[in-house]
């Protein structure tokens, strides 16, 4: 009996490898950036919508591959080298399309589960950084790649060595990753720095997402079991400084001991009690 596929109920096909539109001499750069962006679009759509990795995606992996180094071509090939921002061409300049390229093309080396390709990837990553430097995208890949490779030590060394306008400039989104990998992986947890965990809580719970709270708490029903993520909330509410531990028991209908079992159990004693200041 075939065994059901989960992508036979997505409302999308199997996503196709994109074509390749033609450049010429005569096209001005507006054109050329124009045809550059959706060419891009659609490799990082190829990565993007694959769920599941299965045979397929691993098929035609190397042809994105050969397509992301064709588009770093393209761009150098057709756009000058002054090109920039104040040129008025959607805001993009030479160094933010390559970065975006070399970014594109080292997920697309980390994707291929080959120990062979890590330390290009690697080199992509930094090289995507080191063109358009404070650009959130590029870190949180590059740091991504190490966490999926089992590199956790340079991780954490990112992670503590992270700008707090980096993460503020992604506001929640950035901030969530980084506890998720804190929680997720006992080394991350332990060896985080409890400033960057307290700031990047406090601009969770500043965007009001449902996952912090500040305020009124989302509401649990009594005879359910509580998720991890409802746990966390609940820790992280904690951590706020919003309301006082026995008020945010009260609200939640736990009791205190819970409460710290609770923080025992999920959170890593070397953040400590004292809460982020919000």
């Amino acid at each position: 009996m075939r065994r059901r596929d989960s992508r036979e109920n997505l409302p999308w096909p199997a996503a196709p490898i994109p074509p390749i539109p033609t450049f010429t001499k005569e096209l001005d750069s507006v054109e050329v950036i124009d045809r550059l962006g959706r060419w891009h679009g659609e490799l990082e759509h190829f990565l993007h919508i694959w769920r599941r990795r299965d045979v397929t995606f691993y098929r035609r992996l190397p042809r994105i591959e050969e397509q992301i180094r064709l588009w770093m071509q393209r761009t150098a090939e057709y756009l000058p080298d002054g090109i920039g921002t104040d040129d008025g061409l959607h805001g993009w300049s030479l160094e933010s399309l390559m970065g975006e390229c070399h970014e594109l093309l080292g997920r697309a080396l980390s994707e291929s589960n080959d120990p062979e390709k890590d330390a290009e990837a690697v080199r992509e990553f930094k090289l995507a950084m080191a063109l358009v430097p404070g650009r959130s995208k590029y870190w949180y890949s590059y740091v991504r790649h190490l966490i999926v490779r089992g590199n956790i030590q340079e991780a954490l060394k990112e992670i503590n060595a992270v700008e707090y306008l980096i993460v503020a400039r992604e506001r929640e989104s950035l901030a969530h990753h980084i506890v998720n990998w804190a929680l997720a992986h006992p080394e991350i947890g332990t060896g985080i720095s409890p400033d960057v965990i307290k700031q990047c809580i406090s601009l969770v719970s500043l965007a009001g997402t449902g996952l912090l709270i500040r305020g009124c708490p989302l509401p649990h029903p009594p005879p359910e079991k509580w998720r991890r993520t409802e746990i966390l909330r609940v820790l992280w509410a904690g951590m706020q400084c919003s309301a006082p531990v026995d008020e945010l028991c009260q609200r939640e209908g736990i009791d205190e001991a819970t409460y710290y079992r609770w923080r025992k159990r999920h959170l890593p004693p070397e953040w400590g009690a004292a809460p982020a200041l919000v």
